[in-house]
This record gives C-alpha cells, sequence and structure tokens, in this order.
C-alpha cells in the first residue's frame, strides 16, 4: 500500500533503509528540542529495524531514494503501544527530517497510516503528543484528529519527574475510522 503527495511516496520502510529513517526520525526529534541528543529514546527512534518484526508496519515517506521521514503503526497490548485500546491503530514515532519539512511528508504520512487502518478494519487512529509539539498538534486538528483528554497520561519514562510532580502530560488525539473520509 503506498500513498503519493507531489513527489512524496509513502510505503512499507525497505529493510535496507531501515538506518536512514531511524536517523531521519531521531534527528527530527532532536533538533526540535524534544529530546537531548543523548537521551536513551534516541537509539529507540534509530532502531527501525529492531521493532520491525512486533509492529502493524513501519511506513517511510521517500522521494526516489531519499527518506524524509516514517512513522510506527502498532496495535493495542503490544509492547509499543501506550495508549492504544481495543480496535484501534496507534501511530508511534512520527517524524520527518528537518530538511524536509513544509512539503506536505507528515500529512502523506497520516494518510497511508489511515489506508492502513481502514484496510485493517480498525476503528480509530490514536497518537499522544508532547505538549512542545504544537505544530504537530495543528496538523493532526486539522487532518481530523480530536483531543481525548481523559486519555492523557503522564510521561512514564523518567521515574523522579514522576515522583517529584514535573512529569510532562501528554495529549492523545483520536481520528475515528467509522465514517469513509
Amino acid at each position: 500500500m503506498t500513498a503519493t503527495t507531489g513527489t512524496v511516496v509513502v510505503r512499507d520502510v525497505r529493510p535496507e533503509d531501515a538506518e536512514r529513517l531511524g536517523a531521519a526520525v531521531a534527528a527530527a526529534y532532536v533538533r526540535d528540542a524534544l529530546l537531548p541528543a543523548d537521551d536513551p529514546y534516541v537509539e529507540v527512534l534509530r532502531d527501525v529495524a529492531g521493532r520491525l518484526p512486533d509492529v502493524v508496519a513501519v511506513l517511510a515517506a521517500y522521494d526516489g531514494e531519499e527518506v524524509l521521514g516514517g512513522l510506527t503503526l502498532v496495535e493495542a497490548g503490544t509492547s509499543h503501544a501506550e495508549v492504544a485500546l481495543p480496535g484501534e491503530l496507534e501511530i508511534r514515532m512520527l517524524g520527518v527530517s528537518p530538511d524536509h519539512r513544509r512539503r506536505g511528508v507528515a500529512e502523506a504520512l497520516l494518510r497511508a497510516a489511515e489506508e492502513r487502518a481502514r484496510a485493517g478494519g480498525h476503528i480509530a487512529l490514536v497518537l499522544s503528543s508532547m505538549p512542545a509539539m504544537t505544530d504537530a498538534q495543528r496538523l493532526y486538528r486539522r487532518y481530523g484528529f480530536v483531543r481525548v483528554p481523559d486519555r492523557d497520561w503522564l510521561a512514564d519514562w523518567d521515574p523522579e519527574a514522576l515522583a517529584d510532580g514535573t512529569a510532562e502530560r501528554l495529549s492523545v488525539y483520536r481520528l475515528p475510522l467509522e465514517d469513509p473520509r
């Protein structure tokens, strides 16, 4: 399954491109100051090949042979899922290389994720967003995702921040798929 926007083509990542996709997504998180370069999660973002066996799909956006960005799709109850409920498909690790922003890459990735979710019989797409991801949140709302505040959650990867009350609250967004777009 592929989705095309201009010269942007979205498809399952080719195994030989896993390292380049991981680097692009990690660069997006670091450049946007969502993570410091030495944060252990940067290695999780980079390890596309390591998560391929455990997820529904890793989608990559290409322009020719160039990897522009990507996302990971996971089902509820799996090791990479954070907020998906049964029947929902969760978008994780969405990132676009800083050099390829403002080209419709993220929207093309969302469209491909929606196609995959519909093809798989899922009732909704869901995702979490950090407070600093304001541009992404605007895109999600414009695309049709709706905030679901009662599903927001505290970032649980830093036990000290949880203990002292400084953990970030992640916002949950949901795109119902019952009606065709």
